[in-house]
């Protein structure tokens, strides 16, 4: 599908684009025509002028002399005294130029050139709907006679480089097609590779859900079903079972339930200015007696200056507190020691809160990892999730919650081992 997808767009933006490059070039070609015929005509007018200026200095006219002016200046030179048209070179009219013998004109014989249209001076011959020649004609006053003087060019020879720059132009065109192809596969695989990649995301994510949630579906139902055949003196022990891989399914759901919601930004926050004092405290009392169970020094330490209020959602901070303290408590040794901290420093922006335990850490190429979805270390200082309740998205949680306060969540080494997380949140007036 993706490929197709992307075929589709890649034609689609190759025709949109190749329209365009053609109505370019055909602006640029006609110009081009444009300019090439405003020289020639300008050419051949200075030329025309130039030559019959010659003429009615000359004293004696020969065959050679307009030969040689009709050479180099590229037309043919007709002229008629008193009438009679002059030649040279031969029959020059009917041998040199028949096809546009029709465009010669005797002044004395009363007709004229058809069709014809003036252009500065000059006029210019159509056969047709294109222009074929190009005509200037003269009359001269020359030792009490009159001489008459015609000059005709031929446009095929523009023509023939009009068509050469046609081809020019086409080339160009067809290369400019291939490049622009190459380029819209180019930039439609760029364009969808954010829609694989969520795509790719989204199923490894079900993957992921559908792997944790069987294993308790599996030890609820095995238990259910022991239940039934297990006597009543032993069916408290499966009930206890069932309700407590109930609430693990509960505590994964509601956290899948908060990562949807920041996916589609609609997590909801209660903000409120918030003594972060006072909560850290509620916190750390809440958590007292599960350290003391797990055998873990829980302490904390605030400073002692008045703290700005901080705007923020009282339940998620707390969330994000217990998640911190939960992973402390879950993955350091009985006997560790985990502290609950402000950190000191100017509290006119952000304030941050830390959790520190003085475990065996978290290597440097996991600390990025470890707020993905679902990802879990197995060695070192995590032990396996079945044996701890955990699922690999409570930082994930957190981080998201962090985000929408507009804060960060960190983890680096602690000073003297173990690892220090560090929350930082805006106080009022700069959220």
């Amino acid at each position: 599908m993706y490929q197709n997808v992307r075929f589709r767009l890649t034609r689609l933006f190759t025709a949109v684009l190749s329209l365009l490059l053609a109505v370019l070039l055909g602006v640029c070609f006609y110009f081009n025509i444009k300019q090439q015929f405003s020289l020639q005509l300008s050419s051949f007018t200075s030329q025309s002028y130039a030559v019959s200026e010659s003429i009615s200095e000359q004293t004696v006219l020969t065959s050679r002399w307009l030969a040689a002016h009709e050479e180099n200046a590229g037309f043919r030179i007709y002229l008629w005294d008193n009438g009679a048209e002059l030649f040279h070179n031969g029959d020059h009219a009917n041998q040199l130029l028949p096809e546009y013998a029709r465009y010669l004109s005797e002044p004395d014989a009363g007709h004229t050139l058809q069709p014809q249209e003036k252009t500065n001076g000059v006029s210019i011959g159509r056969h047709g709907i294109l222009p074929e020649v190009l005509r200037y004609q003269k009359q001269l006053v020359k030792n009490d006679s009159i001489l008459q003087v015609c000059f005709l060019q031929s446009l095929r020879p523009l023509y023939s480089r009009i068509r050469s720059s046609l081809l020019l132009y086409v080339l160009l065109f067809l290369f400019s097609l291939c490049l622009l192809a190459l380029f819209c596969w180019y930039f439609t695989g760029r364009l969808l590779q954010p829609l694989r990649t969520s795509q790719e995301s989204q199923n490894r994510f079900i993957a992921d859900v559908s792997h944790e949630l069987r294993t308790p579906l599996a030890v609820i139902l095995s238990s259910a079903s022991a239940c039934e055949k297990a006597p009543p003196a032993e069916q408290k022990s499966f009930f206890q079972v069932i309700a407590r891989e109930g609430a693990q399914m509960s505590d994964m759901l509601e956290q899948l339930l908060t990562l949807s919601r920041a996916d589609s930004h609609g997590l909801v926050l209660r903000m409120e200015e918030t003594d972060l004092q006072t909560l850290l405290l509620e916190t750390y009392e809440n958590f007292l007696p599960l350290a003391a169970d797990s055998g873990h020094l829980l302490s904390i330490r605030l400073p002692e200056s008045e703290l700005p209020l901080c705007n923020c959602d009282q339940g998620r901070i707390r969330q994000v507190c217990h998640i911190l303290l939960h992973n402390a408590l879950s993955y350091t040794p009985a006997g560790s020691n985990v502290l609950l901290f402000i950190a000191e420093g100017s509290y006119e922006k952000e304030i941050t809160v830390g959790v520190q335990d003085n475990g065996p850490g978290i290597p440097d190429g996991e600390k990025e990892k470890i707020f993905d979805r679902f990802y879990r270390i197995r060695s070192g200082a995590f032990v396996p999730d079945s044996e701890k309740g955990h699922h690999g998205l409570g930082l994930a949680v957190a981080k998201e919650i962090a985000a929408a306060h507009r804060g960060t969540l960190t983890v680096s080494d602690a000073s003297g081992g173990g690892a220090l997380f560090l929350l930082t949140l805006p106080v009022c007036g700069n959220f």
